[in-house]
């Protein structure tokens, strides 16, 4: 059976920007870029101070282009949030297997004012095979849910886009996969589809999978409120793209894919 760190291994040989450490403390492989040690966080303290988790965020607003809580804090949970699941569903897709991340063992590192790095403080399997249940349960309910409830406490930020910005992670998170699991695309697709139909209510009802191409899109049901940032751009998934123009996103996406299958043949 595969261990969990030749899991950890498999996913950050698959997707080369994901950075996982494994056990004490120094600087993660891509050094500089992502800090000292003393940018290493508990996620632990993260996920029960409301204190230290709205500190972290508006350390990082300026970097984001924002002078405001909400949006600072919303930015900083979906980076928290995509690299914690891509660690667990990445593992799941590679290996089938559930690594730990509960946030007693966890801390995220901060580089480029986003969360950019996780460190586990063992690498541990805590189930083989795995079921949904036991994903959502280490995932979702162990980890991310608390840091909803702490980062919707710790600042004006609703707690409905903050499951928006969890359920975008975690579609992310698949989303990553795709190109390196290239001939297992519609697996993919169909494990994603799985996760969220077994989801808790609150990321359920965030966001859905749309089919577009042999791919898919993710529609999120709560702006992430990037385009308040000095960027003023909207992400790819934003809930405020009129239907006309997720429309027209969906068509030229599958026209370039089109047209991409023709030069390859």
């Amino acid at each position: 059976m595969t261990t969990a760190i030749e899991a950890i291994d498999h996913l950050t040989a698959a997707v080369s920007y994901l950075r996982v450490q494994v056990g004490a403390q120094h600087e993660p492989a891509d050094g500089p870029a992502v800090g000292p040690a003393t940018d290493w966080f508990s996620c632990a303290e993260l996920c029960a101070d409301q204190g230290r988790l709205l500190d972290l965020a508006r350390s990082t607003a300026a970097g984001r282009g924002t002078d405001r809580d909400d949006v600072a804090m919303s930015l900083l949970v979906q980076g928290y949030a995509f690299r914690i699941a891509s660690v667990a569903i990445g593992a799941w897709l590679l290996d089938e297997v559930v690594l730990d991340v509960a946030p007693a063992r966890c801390a995220i590192a901060i580089g480029r004012h986003r969360p950019n790095a996780v460190r586990l403080e063992a690498a541990t399997i805590v189930a083989a095979p795995p079921t949904l249940a036991s994903l959502h349960a280490e995932l979702i309910d162990a980890h991310l849910a608390r840091l909803v409830v702490t980062a919707h406490g710790a600042c004006r930020v609703g707690e409905a886009l903050l499951w928006s910005n969890v359920a975008a992670a975690c579609a992310s998170s698949f989303g990553a996969f795709m190109a390196p699991l290239h001939e297992r695309r519609a697996e993919v697709r169909d494990r994603a589809e799985a996760f969220f139909a077994a989801a808790r209510p609150e990321l359920a009802r965030s966001g859905r999978l749309v089919p577009v191409g042999s791919v898919w899109a993710w529609e999120r049901q709560a702006c992430c409120l990037w385009y308040r940032t000095d960027s003023g751009s909207r992400c790819a998934d934003c809930s405020l793209w009129t239907d006309a123009e997720r429309a027209q996103r969906y068509q030229d996406a599958i026209d370039a894919e089109v047209s991409d299958a023709r030069g390859a043949s």
